[in-house]
């Protein structure tokens, strides 16, 4: 079983197990189940005459629509290359000392930080508890010493949710602290009205990261915006190297930012399907569920389902990818991240689940 440390690494996949990308259902990338909106696509097309033309130099014609969708300013926010560029963009610009993050919570965190010289300090999310986030213990460690905090919320790959006034109680601690707080909405969008985005320009220590590509289908593009008070936005901008958002990107993400169906019914698709997998694969045996307000579900096996290695390979030969967990801190090689999908790929998961037991039997 390979070892992976990000999902969507179908190419990899299908080169070891000799299996087309076509016959692979991807559970391991947590990619809206509607996938591509239509006016994305066209936008695309339309925009291809336009190749010969570089992108604007700081994506403004996006953080206008952004800034106006949103009600803060354009000076509030950056655009640029998906979420990642700001995870690495944000150590390189700050240059924190100690920085305090989940576990688990998404790899790549630590990962930057290090690179920029940065000390991680884990505040772990118990097992027993569910993965539940704890904010008096969580604020008590802030305030033993934390430069900077990274939270992904909803959390990946937990799906934990911090609540909205739970933010608000650590942006409140952090300005005794003098922490800066940076919150990770990459798949917020499947979460109604729990975003701080709207709250940059109250609070000088706060920067909000928003994936643009997840929930809309255009992992392969590349698009995501940060949200902050001038000061940091201008700081961190500094670092930002120019047209990191192509032509591409850009006009797919205008072309639905104010789609409302193609929202709503995401987030009804989403919460419909991942209340059917919590149900049908808790009745799996050898699975535990955990909660989750995202659209992913951390799923924790143990006997009679097969040992990790055996039961990754059975689900490849499904034609089933998930995401091994193994990379993440805290968590082993028995959890295993699984995406919500359409019904009918959600029930091919269970089945394969299923018959990766019988199979033992």
């Amino acid at each position: 079983m390979m070892k992976q440390v990000h999902g969507g690494n179908l190419k990899e996949i299908s080169r070891q197990y000799g299996i087309s990308e076509n016959e692979i259902l991807d559970f391991s990338s947590n990619i809206n189940p509607l996938g591509t909106p239509k006016p994305a696509l066209r936008a695309i097309m339309e925009e291809m005459d336009r190749l010969v033309q570089y992108p604007e130099r700081d994506s403004l014609t996006l953080r206008e629509l952004l800034a106006a969708r949103d009600r803060v300013l354009v000076e509030n926010i950056i655009a640029g290359n998906g979420g990642t560029e700001f995870i690495y963009l944000i150590p390189r610009a700050l240059q924190m000392k100690k920085v305090l993050l989940l576990a688990p919570t998404y790899s790549d965190y630590v990962l930057a930080l290090t690179r920029s010289g940065s000390q991680v300090v884990h505040f772990p999310l118990k097992r027993e508890e569910g993965f539940a986030f704890d904010l008096d213990r969580f604020i008590k460690t802030m305030q033993e010493g934390a430069d900077l905090v990274f939270l992904c919320n909803p959390n990946n790959p937990t799906g934990t949710l911090i609540r909205l006034e739970e933010i608000k109680e650590i942006l409140s601690a952090s300005r005794f602290t003098k922490t800066t707080v940076v919150i990770d909405e990459a798949f917020m969008g499947f979460v109604l009205g729990e975003s701080v985005r709207f709250q940059v320009v109250e609070w000088e220590n706060l920067l909000v990261l928003r994936s643009l590509t997840s929930f809309y289908g255009i992992p392969g593009l590349r698009a995501g915006a940060l949200y902050g008070s001038t000061p940091l936005i201008e700081k961190i901008k500094a670092y930002q190297e120019p047209w990191t958002l192509n032509r591409l990107s850009q006009a797919a993400v205008m072309a639905v930012l104010d789609d409302e169906d193609y929202k709503q019914e995401s987030i009804r698709l989403v919460r419909e399907q991942r209340d059917y997998l919590i149900r049908e694969l808790g009745g799996v045996p050898g699975i535990r569920v955990f909660p989750s307000s995202a659209n992913y579900l951390l799923l924790e096996t143990s006997p009679p389902m097969p040992e990790p290695g055996r039961l990754f390979d059975s689900l490849i030969r499904s034609g089933i990818l998930v995401r091994n967990c193994a990379s993440f801190p805290t968590l082993g090689s028995t959890f295993i991240r699984v995406a919500v999908r359409n019904h009918d790929e959600n029930m091919l998961l269970v089945e394969a689940l299923n018959n990766a037991v019988r199979k033992l039997e």
